[in-house]
This record gives structure tokens, sequence and C-alpha cells, in this order.
């Protein structure tokens, strides 16, 4: 685990998997005080193992869950907490940040950036590319954090952290009781949660690159993306820069508006290791990301801090406990190593 230094920083993500109290419904289902206490309990454990200075968290139902699992953790006195709102009704994303670190603004995203208009397209390549979609407001809020140091004489630039929770794979359940429909259930739902997660992925680059276009803004993306760093959501969220293979490579060296996957980092010096955060249907894959631009890139000419190591809890998701997550926590670590 890096070494923890004042301007040093590290930065998590963990899928709660469903946190809500005791005896309050969700999904039609409700957790005993007993069921509560063990997922508490192995939350807080996590939390722990976790040790970072900004933690992004999803599936979550209750700012009171949050709050019981840091103090369970005992570590309720290092971290504030931040919320989409006081109070929600459905999973949410959610944040703590651990002192000497410290929250200067902050802005949730529910609908889309208002210069993204994905209705209607022409084709200038003679395809019959007509399209008509509405989708205009992501299906989880983003938390968008404003992060920087408490200690003024560090001279930190503010940081950019945006809390992410994409739409699942899951397929959409269609609202038709047609038996005909029914039967192709699956397909037609998986493309529209495809379709709407693409949407998402497209307005959450629009909100990036007006925060990052001829800045040097340093951000970071933390949360469930529901898809591989391979995959075309990931293609458009980190608008896929070129990564320098040795020192003397101009390629990669600066990109203005690139995000560059922690995951992807730590294989480049892997021999072996295979990482994976989820695994559905049989499918492993990484889906929980830590997102970083370049400021945070070793090769970059406007590295503030050097990537270290990251790291990935996902021991327990095969063993079917109710109380742990089905999603691996990711933390990554990051020296500060300016140029």
């Amino acid at each position: 685990m890096a070494k923890r230094g004042a301007k040093n920083i590290s930065f998590a993500t963990f899928n709660l998997y469903n946190l809500q109290l005791p005896e309050v419904e969700w999904y039609k289902k409700v957790y005993s005080k007993a069921e509560y206490a063990e997922k508490i309990k192995w939350s807080a454990a996590t939390l722990i193992r976790l040790d970072a200075d900004v933690i992004a968290f999803q599936e979550l139902w209750s700012k009171q869950c949050l709050v019981d699992l840091f103090e369970a953790a005992g570590l309720a006195k290092d971290y504030t907490l931040y919320f989409i709102q006081d109070e929600w009704y459905n999973i949410a994303v959610a944040a703590a940040v651990r002192k000497p670190w410290r929250v200067v603004d902050r802005k949730n995203h529910k609908d889309f950036p208002s210069n993204i208009n994905l209705s209607k397209p022409r084709s200038r390549d003679g395809e019959d590319d007509e399209l008509d979609i509405t989708i205009d407001r992501f299906s989880r809020t983003i938390l968008q954090l404003s992060i920087n140091h408490e200690d003024e004489q560090t001279e930190l630039p503010t940081i950019e952290v945006l809390i992410t929770h994409l739409k699942s794979k899951r397929p959409t359940v269609l609202g038709t009781r047609s038996k005909a429909l029914k039967v192709h259930q699956e397909a037609i739902g998986s493309a529209l949660s495809t379709i709407r997660r693409t949407a998402e992925a497209a307005a959450l680059r629009v909100l990036l690159t007006t925060l990052m276009k001829q800045t040097d803004q340093p951000v970071v993306v933390l949360g469930d993306l529901n898809d591989g760093a391979l995959s075309n959501t990931l293609s458009i969220i980190t608008q896929q820069p070129p990564w320098r293979m040795y020192a003397s490579s101009r390629v990669g060296n600066r990109n203005d508006a690139g995000l560059y996957t922690a995951s992807v980092l730590q294989q480049m010096r892997s021999l072996k290791d295979v990482y994976y955060t989820h695994e559905f249907k049989g499918i492993q894959e990484v889906i929980d990301h830590v997102l970083v631009s370049e400021q945070f890139y070793d090769h970059s000419d406007r590295r503030i801090w050097s990537f270290r190591e990251m790291r990935v809890w996902n021991d327990y998701i095969e063993d079917d406990d109710s109380s742990s997550s089905d999603h691996g926590a990711v933390s990554a670590y990051f020296l500060y190593d300016p140029r």
C-alpha cells in the first residue's frame, strides 16, 4: 500500500450492494436487524482495507447507512460524508473525503448537459441511420466534488471528482403485456440498457470535456460504469488517450481531455495478475473504475502525481453472501511527483 503523505492522494470506489436500513423495503426486499448488522460489519472491514482519501459509493439507499458504516469502522472523525441530497428514496451515489482533503464546491448532475442532442442525427454516408432517442438524464445522479488540501501552503490545484453509477447491463423491463414481446424481453431489454448506458457515457464525456479541454484541471472519475476497460462505454468516457510505452516516445506525453484507466496502468506493470471487479453470467471483468486525467499520468508533461498502485478486493464475489457485495472494491494510489 502506498505510504500516506501530505500531498499524496488515493481514490477508491465501493459498490455497497443495496445498503438499506433494516425493516425498510428495497426492491420488494427487507433486511432484518441482524442482516443489517452483518452487512455493516462486513462493509466496515472492507472500508478499513481500502484506506483511501476519496471514496465513491454506489447502491446506497439511506444517508444513515453510511453514517452507521463509518461509525462501525471507527472512521467517522476522519472523513466528511457527501450525498446527492439529505433524503432520497432509491439507490444513489455518495462520497467520503478524508482530512486534510476537503470539498470546496459540489454539484449534482441529473439532467444531461444542454449541449448534447442525441435525437434525429443526420447521416452523410448514405446509410439509413435515423434515430429517435429521447434520453436526456442520467439514471443515477452524478455527484461532482471539487477537492483541495486544507493546508494552503501545499499549493495543490483543486481536483474535480465525479462520482458515477451508469446504467447496468441487466435488461430493462419492458412496459408491455404482449406475449410476443415477452419472448424477446432479454434481447430488447438488454439493447435498451445498452442504449441508455451509451447515452449516459456520451453525456458524461461532454461534462468532462467542458472541465478539461484547454485547461490544466486535474479530473478523476470514480464509480461503477457497468462496462469493461475496452468497451465502447469506456472509449467514449476516456476518449481513448494514447499510451506512452517507452520514455523517448512522443506518443502519449500530453492529452488535454483524455482519461487514463487505473486498471490498465496496473496491468502495464503486471506480469501475470488478472483483475476483475464483477462477475456476470460467468464473465469476469473490471466494471468499477478509477479514471484519471493527465495530471495523474506518469508520462504526461503536465504530471503532478505519479501512479503508485491499484488494488482490487474481489475474493468474496463468488461467495453468494448477502452481507458482502457483488462487486470488487478498488483503490488507486498516487504519489505527489510533479515534473
